[in-house]
């Protein structure tokens, strides 16, 4: 299994849209390495949602559901989208100064590359940012 964050802005698709729909498909991803992180993702991976306005920070994971498939929403360029689904929501979100501010998290891409929309998190940065969010999976 594999960790990743995705970032989305709330008011495009926030996580209470995520739990009203039950499942979704990601699409909109138009960044060759975020396409790329998509397209490695698996059914059964875990990723963190992070909200980017107003407050950003993660705020539910989610669960991969489908390999990566042809983004139906372009017939420009070679753009990929996954399935997701709520799992859980964040107990206590985690901000985005939290994550660039604590060691072992402020090595994610989040820091150096603000715009980057899809990311692999390693175990350690998952287990910690589920602590500091006090956040349990069941």
């Amino acid at each position: 299994m594999a960790y990743w964050l995705v970032k989305t802005n709330p008011e495009v698709f926030s996580w209470e849209m995520l739990k009203e729909s039950g499942k979704t498909r990601w699409d909109g991803v138009r960044n060759y390495q975020a396409r790329n992180n998509l397209r490695e993702m698996k059914p059964g991976d875990l990723a963190l949602m992070f909200h980017t306005d107003p407050e950003p920070g993660v705020v539910g994971v989610m669960k991969i559901v489908s390999e990566a498939y042809d983004d139906p929403t372009t017939s420009e360029g070679n753009w990929s989208v996954i399935d997701v689904e709520p799992l859980v929501e964040m107990t206590r979100p985690v901000s985005q100064d939290e994550i660039r501010n604590t060691p072992v998290l402020n090595i994610l891409p989040i820091k150096s590359q603000p715009k980057l929309s899809v990311m692999p998190v390693s175990e350690e940065q998952w287990e910690l940012i589920l602590r500091i969010g006090k956040t349990t999976l069941n």
